[in-house]
């Protein structure tokens, strides 16, 4: 906390006042004074001290105005005076020099939504004011709910910030705040408060992105997650000193990672063991991708040999998917990769652990004709001589599968595995089997193969 110089002893005349008339000067000067005020008025005497300290109403605006003090000395501050406002509502009014600031200061406050009424900031000639008590409507209860966190410089002439700071939506009884930020980069953890927002969105801009440990070192101050969005601009880390921290986010349960280069260090390093949908979006890249990783199994050259555009980043995502998938071993219902694609080998490694995956969808695959035949039932090693027939379905509860623009498979290849598959598990079980089939853009797909399937598929085929 600063220093505080204290004010010379009152005069016998203050000291005669009643302790009612004491209050009411002490909430005014402190309404109206310098940030530290009720501490200031603390150090006059004893009287002063007990009477302030036991008065709320003096500690209800907390004014945050020196810009570069340590995050440390406004945490501090900030509890303080949160502790003694206690039950009363407070105010917060913060003056920034630097906006990297506004979430770690923000951040001490969260905690105490169902309190904070109102919050002032000002930056460079720009003042927000927001009353927490409209955006909730006078609802009982208030859940934190999302951020969205943009990278880039704070109001460059790019534009596209906005003044308001919080947002809500929500029900008369629940109203969820939420928060939308501009920085230049991701505050260090070691700066901010746990944030229990349930939502996080992350945008990339061209000269702002983000690092894999910075990533998941803000994502462990982030425990409450249900919903993950990470929008990149294909920027490639490099290689890294150390190994990034893993992560646990137990209720996670949707994750998106949009034009980046770093997911196979990122989905190494999460445990998410709730996980029920994962989109994986535009990963595919043309050129070579370092990695900071010692080899792993799997990293080997895939005995496949199948052709594909973007052979790095198809090793980097099948990684990535299979230390994930080995590390939280997720109920996973839906897999989208969009412009994403993994080796042969990654493909089947994937397709033998997620053993409940109701939905798979693909665009722009070079998934050759080994990785279709996957979706054709094997059977089972059994005893020899002992006439058993059992077979195997890899993804056992796969009801929607969806193919587009995928142009290596022959429509041979996937009438047979599917015709196959359906003939199996329509007899064997008739409740997780294919029920909605899209195959679109696919060249070696045509209207002949899409009227072989249908005789097996009937209407559950869309091509």
């Amino acid at each position: 906390m600063d220093d505080i110089t204290p004010c010379p002893a009152p005069s016998t005349s203050i000291r005669s006042l009643p302790p009612e008339l004491l209050v009411e000067i002490f909430v005014s000067s402190s309404h109206s004074g310098a940030p530290l005020t009720p501490l200031i008025i603390c150090t006059v005497c004893k009287l002063w001290k007990d009477i302030c300290i036991a008065s709320p109403r003096a500690w209800q605006l907390i004014i945050v105005s020196k810009p570069w003090r340590r995050i440390s000395s406004i945490k501090a501050q900030a509890e303080l005076w949160i502790a003694r406002s206690d039950p009363l509502p407070f105010r917060v009014d913060v003056e920034l020099a630097d906006f990297d600031r506004l979430l770690p200061i923000m951040s001490c406050f969260l905690p105490y939504l169902s309190r904070w009424m109102d919050c002032r900031i000002s930056f460079q000639g720009r003042t927000t004011h927001t009353r927490l008590s409209d955006l909730t409507l006078s609802a009982p209860r208030r859940v934190l709910h999302h951020l969205d966190v943009r990278l880039k410089t704070p109001f460059d002439a790019d534009g596209g910030d906005d003044d308001n700071i919080f947002f809500s939506c929500g029900t008369s009884t629940f109203r969820h705040v939420s928060m939308k930020i501009t920085a230049s980069g991701l505050p260090s953890s070691i700066f901010i408060n746990p944030l229990h927002f349930t939502s996080l969105d992350i945008s990339e801009s061209p000269a702002h992105n983000v690092h894999s440990p910075e990533l998941l070192s803000f994502l462990a101050r982030c425990p409450n997650l249900e919903h993950f969005y990470l929008h990149g601009l294909s920027y490639e880390e490099g290689i890294l000193d150390t190994s990034p921290i893993v992560v646990m986010l137990p209720r996670l349960h949707t994750l998106l990672l949009d034009l980046i280069c770093i997911q196979r260090s990122v989905l190494s390093h999460l445990h998410l063991p709730a996980l029920r949908e994962l989109h994986l979006r535009n990963l595919n890249m043309d050129v070579f991708l370092d990695g900071y990783h010692p080899e792993e199994c799997g990293d080997s050259d895939d005995e496949a040999r199948d052709f594909s555009q973007s052979p790095w980043s198809d090793h980097h995502t099948g990684m990535g998917l299979r230390k994930f998938i080995s590390r939280s071993q997720p109920p996973l219902e839906i897999l989208d990769m969009d412009l994403s694609d993994m080796r042969t080998k990654d493909f089947k490694w994937v397709f033998d652990r997620l053993p409940y995956l109701k939905q798979f969808s693909i665009v722009g695959s070079d998934m050759s004709n080994k990785v279709v035949q996957l979706f054709k039932p094997e059977p089972m090693e059994t005893v020899p001589e002992s006439g058993d027939g059992r077979y195997r379905v890899r993804l056992p509860q796969l009801t929607t599968l969806k193919l587009f623009g995928c142009q290596q498979f022959s429509g041979d290849a996937l009438v047979e595995a599917l015709s196959a598959r359906v003939a199996y598990t329509d007899a064997a079980t008739p409740n997780e089997t294919l029920t909605n089939v899209v195959v679109s853009g696919c060249h070696n797909f045509t209207a002949s193969h899409g009227i072989q399937l249908s005789w097996y598929l009937h209407e559950r085929l869309h091509f």
